[in-house]
């Protein structure tokens, strides 16, 4: 099992936690652990799936990259899901919100987009990238995405902690971690699809589908314009 979330670093602010994550697992003096945390109170450049920025103002975001030292290449693949559930449950830690899986990165709240997933791999290190919007009372200009942003302090009407946050998600995610070494991805897709967003809009490219289940591999199915389905994976 590994314990998420120790050891950490935590910066006032940084260009992207995930790449100060990436650079803390390549220095040979230290060799951090899977596990380890890189957080933020701002970053100036977080990257989100297809490039989109990820920006966080000081008490606004969680901002978490955690490293991962995979047993092997076919783990990386699943690890999407695995960090999607972990986020999704650890939100409703003290609360009564009911999070939504939108496939494969992004975290749902009454169809408003509350947190977002970017898993990085190379050289056999993977970096599993979380932003969470905390307590951001607006969003300007969120009106014109497909899933307008949302905050949990909006969500729940009241403030949040975000070392709260990050201490719900490292236990959650360790917990999961370990059903998933244990007893490998079935339970994992089991309760992904629990909470699935099922209808939601998604995207591969130019192609814009709609969300039916997943696959045992944990692929999106989904059903195209014309009436027809389709299975999808995150590489295509």
């Amino acid at each position: 099992m590994t314990v998420f979330g120790t050891p950490y670093r935590h910066l006032a602010e940084c260009v992207s936690t995930n790449d100060e994550a990436r650079e803390w697992a390549r220095e040979a003096s230290t060799l951090a652990p899977s596990g380890a945390l890189v957080s933020g109170d701002s970053q100036t450049r977080g990257r989100g799936q297809r490039g989109r920025e990820w920006q966080g103002g000081v008490g606004d975001s969680a901002l978490l990259s955690y490293i991962y030292r995979p047993d092997s290449s076919s783990q990386i693949r699943e690890l999407g899901l695995v960090t999607a559930l972990a986020v999704a449950d650890a939100l409703t830690v003290g609360t009564s919100l009911r999070p939504q899986i939108k496939w494969p990165n992004d975290i749902l709240l009454d169809d408003h987009k509350v947190a977002g997933i970017l898993v990085e791999a190379a050289d056999g290190v993977v970096i599993l990238g979380i932003g969470i919007n905390v307590n951001q009372e607006s969003f300007p200009g969120g009106e014109n995405f497909a899933y307008p942003p949302t905050s949990l302090r909006l969500a729940t009407g009241q403030p949040q902690q975000v070392s709260s946050i990050q201490a719900a998600v490292s236990q959650v995610l360790s917990q999961w971690e370990q059903v998933w070494l244990r007893a490998g991805f079935r339970p994992i897709i089991e309760e992904c699809r629990r909470r699935l967003a099922i209808g939601a809009a998604v995207r591969r490219g130019t192609d814009l589908a709609t969300l039916t289940g997943l696959s045992d591999d944990g692929f999106a199915e989904v059903r195209l314009p014309d009436g027809t389905f389709a299975v999808w994976s995150t590489v295509d």
